[in-house]
């Protein structure tokens, strides 16, 4: 099924439950929205449009990464001849060529696992958030999985509904968890078997039994 398509549905479902637990139209279209992004993170242990949308290019960050090294590099050619030797230039001249040898080895997928870092650094920066730090673990262990494995499963289930609990407790938005779990949850649902577009199903009790579903 097309990430938009699990989006929708996501976002269904989290109204309602946006609705079940406070009938307004402010909860309710903050839980449609919700339930539509949390309709996408199961995807996020993929290389696909839910990955890809929250990574900044692996181009980009490849040129990012030699324009630095090379910016280091002339700084060592600098002072060089200005200052002449010293041991520190050995030590930043291996951090140039290290910043050259990692952006010919990085990965799409490993873009993903430094921007879950980054959202966990995001997390210290924002008065220590537990919620934060527990959403950039999720995106770094994501992105060492295979598709459809832990993150379709009871177990990535209830993960998530940990790391959104934490979140309602220190926003303070009562449905967050509600439609949170209920975009997750559609997401399983609409990937199993029992639908005919699916050739593949969703393993719902990884890691104690394999069986799709």
């Amino acid at each position: 099924m097309k990430g938009s398509s699990h989006a929708a549905i996501g976002a269904a479902v989290g109204a309602i439950a946006g609705y079940q637990v406070q009938p307004d139209l402010y909860t309710i279209a903050i839980s449609s929205l919700v339930g539509g992004v949390s309709a996408l993170v199961p995807d996020l242990d993929t290389n696909g449009v839910a990955s890809n949308r929250i990574t900044i290019s692996k181009k980009i960050t490849q040129w990012l990464m030699q324009f630095v090294g090379i910016g280091i590099l002339v700084a060592i050619i600098y002072q060089y001849f200005t200052a002449g030797f010293s041991p520190s230039i050995l030590l930043y001249a291996g951090i140039g060529l290290l910043f050259f040898i990692v952006s010919q080895f990085i990965t799409q997928r490993r873009m993903l696992t430094l921007t879950g870092v980054m959202v966990m650094w995001l997390g210290i920066v924002m008065h220590q958030s537990i919620g934060i730090l527990l959403a950039g673990s999720y995106i770094v262990i994501a992105s060492f999985l295979p598709h459809r494995s832990y993150t379709h499963s009871f177990l990535g289930l209830a993960f998530y509904a940990f790391i959104l609990n934490h979140l309602q407790q220190e926003w303070a938005f009562e449905g967050l968890l509600a439609a949170g779990i209920a975009g997750y949850a559609s997401h399983l649902i609409a990937d199993m078997k029992l639908l005919p577009m699916n050739r593949r199903g969703v393993k719902w009790f990884l890691p104690f039994w394999n069986k799709e579903w």
